[in-house]
């Protein structure tokens, strides 16, 4: 019996050993590599191979400042997990360049002390939030900070992490705001290392939206890409005159020719155009160079109307009728596999205008059937969880049944909306009607759409063209893409009226001085994300698709069973230990009997 003791003991001493041993050498080989498994369905913590290669382009650290700390309501509490998390897998996987904190910089400060803060952050571009207070809750002077600043190389930007979204409640926000922390926050990394690589261009030339209207959408691309203007008017002076030197040198070559060729040639070398409301007629020499652009693979936003009617006109005159746009573009959109439709929208879901209540003879501000908000459809990356998107005028279009392209609809009218085909009356008098949700029941209009597969030119068959340009020609492109928008005005900036301020883009100053605080709509990130879906070749875009699914408890249920759930857990537990305690009794007796 000793040697089998003996024997026993030496045994569990040998394991007791080999755990040892191998518990140390865990400890230290957790100290040189780290792994973390995301078992989440949907691989809420796993960063995307974009996110990952953005990360490697960094040089230096990274600090991150979060104000989204302190005493703060469950949502926002929940707002703040999730981005925690987040930057965690930020952190790690820049092998700790990335650096964060949360701090509440509003506590212990005097109101004036808050009021200078606030005022600070909010010029710096940080969203500041007042809690919602439930109705027998008192009101409370609390603010809540759900922003941040990057600081990299000396600069700081600006980390918005909430997406708010009028008319939505705030859970859903809070949630649609988690889905995109990991594109929010690499967008914020890719504007601070951005090389402006890429070139992009407006063109002029054809009465397209001028320097100033497009000057907020210009600024804010030109974080991230070389943004400048292009003319591309054949009879202008300030677009011939840039190849002087090319008609010289060419002189028994016809000089159409070698206009064309060079500005080809000088298109080429930018990533993108975006053609913004042209009114102007491009000819078919013009129409060629766009072309042969596109069958270079260069991508191009349309921003095209089919209708004149402009708000500044109606409310000039009470009233006007639309006529036809003659920016002779439409053959070329048709072949590349959209119809643009001599028609405006009217939609019931829509932003309003400033006028005069004919009843009590005050201003006020009304609803306007010709400036819809179009519901970004929510199955692609460029509008996904995107708030409302204003349009002014709009055209709706058609797509072609052509099996080589791929159709995908950004922007789309809502249920309660309907067609109104040209000539189109826009009056003022619309105003006193009160419109019969009947009438509005052709919802679901196309404004916005992404045209992506194979393309071929439209110059491909016309040998008259060919012959006269006398110049090489693409004549298809296995892969290409563009956009094409229904109304031109989507990025128009409003401006004041003595020019001396330009305003956000999406942002209403009418609406904005009627509801007491700022009106922004959605189409600023909007165009964005068109530009990056075709141009940014970090294809950070793509995380914008990525879903995370909250499995959030049922509140009505939760409101319903919670006196059954509370007993539960009160009387089960003490029953458990009370049972445990009886078996361990009888077993012990039944040993010592």
């Amino acid at each position: 019996m000793k040697k089998i003791g003996s024997l026993l003991k030496s045994k569990w001493i040998t394991k007791g050993l080999f755990f040892g041993v191998l518990l140390v050498l865990l400890n230290v080989a957790s100290d040189t590599t780290y792994k973390r498994f995301d078992l989440t369905k949907e691989k809420r913590y796993t960063l995307s191979e974009s996110t990952k290669n953005l990360i490697n382009k960094l040089d230096e650290e990274v600090y991150i400042t979060l104000f989204l700390d302190g005493e703060l309501p469950l949502d926002y509490k929940r707002l703040k997990s999730a981005t925690r998390d987040m930057l965690n897998e930020y952190s790690l996987a820049s092998s700790g360049l990335i650096n964060f904190t949360f701090e509440d910089i509003l506590i212990d400060k005097e109101i004036t002390e808050k009021e200078k803060i606030l005022q600070d952050l909010y010029k710096r571009g940080l969203r500041i939030e007042k809690p919602e207070t439930k109705p027998d809750e008192a009101p409370t002077e609390r603010f809540i900070v759900p922003s941040g600043i990057v600081f990299y190389k000396g600069q700081e930007y600006a980390l918005n992490l909430l997406k708010r979204e009028f008319g939505k409640p705030l859970e859903e926000e809070i949630n649609g705001s988690i889905e995109l922390l990991e594109y929010e926050i690499g967008n914020v990394l890719r504007k601070s290392i951005a090389g402006k690589e890429l070139k992009l261009a407006f063109t002029d030339g054809h009465g397209e939206l001028s320097l100033e209207e497009t000057s907020d959408i210009a600024n804010e691309l030109n974080s991230f890409y070389d943004v400048s203007r292009i003319n591309l008017n054949l009879e202008d002076s300030n677009c011939y005159k840039m190849f002087t030197k090319q008609v010289s040198a060419n002189p028994d070559k016809p000089v159409v020719s070698v206009y064309l060729e060079s500005l080809i040639s000088k298109l080429r070398t930018y990533s993108g155009l975006v053609i913004a409301k042209p009114t102007k007629p491009f000819s078919e020499p013009e129409k060629f160079v766009l072309d042969q652009f596109i069958m270079s693979g260069g991508k191009v936003i349309f921003l095209v109307e089919s209708l004149v009617a402009e708000m500044d006109s109606v409310a000039k005159y009470g009233r006007i009728l639309t006529s036809n746009y003659n920016h002779n573009l439409d053959d070329l959109l048709f072949h590349y596999g959209v119809k643009i439709q001599p028609t405006l929208v009217q939609d019931l879901q829509c932003n309003g205008i400033p006028a005069i209540n004919q009843q009590t003879n005050r201003p006020g501000f009304f609803p306007w059937w010709f400036y819809p908000l179009f519901n970004p459809a929510d199955d692609n990356p460029i509008s996904k969880n995107l708030e409302s998107v204003w349009g002014q005028f709009c055209s709706t279009m058609d797509t072609t049944a052509r099996q080589s392209l791929k159709k995908t609809i950004l922007l789309k009218s809502s249920e309660q909306s309907r067609i109104a085909q040209n000539p189109v009356m826009v009056s003022l008098d619309l105003l006193k009607v009160r419109p019969d949700p009947r009438n509005f029941n052709k919802g679901g209009q196309i404004s916005a759409v992404l045209i992506e597969g194979s393309l071929n030119s439209p110059f491909k068959h016309r040998e008259g063209i060919k012959r006269g340009l006398d110049i090489g020609l693409e004549k298809e492109i296995a892969s290409n893409s563009m956009i094409v928008i229904g109304d031109g005005d989507l990025i128009r900036n409003q401006v004041s009226q003595d020019k001396s301020k330009i305003y956000p883009l999406g942002y209403d100053k009418y609406a904005t001085q009627y509801a007491g605080e700022p009106v922004v709509f959605a189409n600023k990130k909007f165009f964005l994300n068109c530009v990056d879906y075709l141009c940014d070749e970090s294809n950070l875009i793509e995380v914008r698709s990525k879903e995370v699914v909250l499995r959030l408890l049922d509140k009505g249920r939760v409101k319903k069973e919670r006196t059954k759930w509370q007993s539960i857990n009160m009387i089960v537990p003490i029953l458990l230990i009370i049972i445990f305690g009886l078996f361990n009794a009888l077993i012990r007796r039944k040993k010592w009997q």
